[in-house]
């Protein structure tokens, strides 16, 4: 057991030590394959038949910046505390604080867990049947397919890595083939959309597909060995990867007029490369979801082992899969994100505005607040903000995502000179 342990150490309640950190290119390498998923590439399809291939490229570039610009900001927070996310929020939201945050998003996180497992089972038996005509059980892949991201997370980031050297590449060239195989007789309809969507909507409609992988990037990032190295490793991956692979969807859908990209694939014969475009797209973004959410109840059940709070969090999210029941998830789910993007805002206004890298290189000390209540308010603030900019009741940049990020951020920095550290609640003497 003592083995195990030593293999499955994640570092999920310390600093990553330095001789583990690794080169920017790899730590991006983990995060386009956690991009490259089968809701990212139908956002990628949709976008482009609404819009026709160049104004797609305009919002897929300028969603990729704002992404960007967040996932950097993150990660040089990431690179100076060398923690996970919800490590993190324990200088901005206080020890208690941090819990409530942390288990908001690993709800989220499971959700998803057990959301893309469903999904991941219903294609893999789809595609099964027709390419080799097998009836494979829904149950009986996702079954398959949760134990393989359970057992690939289980071992923390060293094994995603490796995962995502084998997979992206891959993963690049089948999309890469597809691309080749679809433009000889759809070149004329790359450039006509249907006009459904404006680039404002668009732009937002991209961010808001990865916006929570900017948020959580300090779980990746803390690995990388340099501030330049984790800025660089989102560049390439949100700010050229995603672009791309969001293209790479948007061009086989309008030289078919066919929005989903495996039954593409199929339909040019590709009846192997779109089985593994399933089985690895899928894999190492679920793979993220759970690692993420492991990470997060590692720091609310303190005094159990992450790895077997990975197995028994996998093994719950399947249950919810083969039950059936995650489409009733899904707009729970929606509303729950709405909450995430402001929680970088006040953990990276608290490092840029409030606290300093300086603080951040430090362990949070437990007993200088528990609950920050100037944390709170801006979360709270900018949660509403960002759920009536969602509606479209009005809005500051046309991105409900940003809003409430730059919502957060304000809020925060006027709440912090209201709730000064004196007057915080502090639960951890009681």
């Amino acid at each position: 057991m003592a083995d195990l342990e030593r293999l499955t150490d994640d570092h999920s309640r310390e600093p990553v030590p330095v001789d583990e950190a690794v080169s920017g290119w790899r730590v991006a390498m983990v995060i386009v394959g956690f991009a490259i998923t089968l809701p990212l590439m139908i956002t990628g399809s949709q976008v482009g038949l609404a819009m026709g291939l160049r104004d797609a490229l305009a919002a897929f570039a300028v969603g990729g910046l704002v992404l960007t610009v967040i996932g950097s900001a993150t990660a040089v927070v990431a690179t100076s505390a060398r923690l996970s996310t919800y490590k993190i929020l324990e200088f901005a939201f206080g020890r208690w604080g941090a819990k409530i945050v942390s288990g908001v998003l690993a709800l989220t996180l499971f959700g998803w867990y057990g959301v893309t497992a469903e999904l991941f089972g219903r294609a893999l038996s789809g595609a099964a049947a027709d390419i080799y005509g097998i009836g494979f059980p829904v149950v009986l892949a996702t079954i398959i397919g949760s134990a393989l991201m359970v057992a690939v997370t289980v071992f923390g980031f060293k094994a995603l890595d490796k995962l995502s050297l084998l997979a992206v590449p891959l993963l690049v060239l089948f999309l890469a083939v597809v691309v080749a195989r679809s433009l000889g007789s759809g070149d004329a309809a790359l450039t006509v959309g249907s006009g459904e969507l404006s680039l404002g909507v668009a732009i937002s409609v991209v961010v808001g597909t990865y916006i929570v992988g900017a948020v959580l990037v300090p779980d990746l990032c803390r690995y990388a060995r340099s501030r330049v190295d984790g800025v660089f490793a989102i560049v390439l991956s949100l700010g050229v990867g995603l672009p791309c692979i969001l293209a790479a969807a948007a061009v086989p859908s309008l030289a078919t007029q066919e929005a989903d990209l495996v039954r593409i694939m199929l339909g040019l014969g590709l009846g192997v490369p779109a089985l593994c475009v399933i089985v690895f797209a899928t894999w190492t973004s679920n793979a993220n979801n759970l690692y993420s959410m492991s990470l997060g109840l590692a720091t609310i059940f303190e005094g159990i082992d992450k790895w077997r709070l990975t197995v028994a969090a996998g093994v719950a999210g399947t249950l919810v899969a083969m039950a059936g029941v995650t489409d009733v998830f899904i707009p729970f789910l929606l509303t729950l994100g709405i909450a995430i993007p402001p929680v970088a805002g006040v953990y990276l206004a608290d490092y840029f505005a409030v606290k300093g890298a300086r603080a951040y290189s430090e362990p949070a000390d437990p007993l200088e607040r528990a609950v920050s209540p100037a944390a709170f308010a801006a979360w709270i603030v900018a949660t509403a903000v960002g759920a009536v900019t969602a509606r479209g009741l009005f809005s500051v940049t046309h991105i409900p995502a940003c809003d409430s990020f730059l919502t957060a951020v304000a809020v925060y920095w006027v709440a912090h000179r209201l709730f000064r550290p004196g007057t915080a609640t502090n639960m951890g003497n009681a």
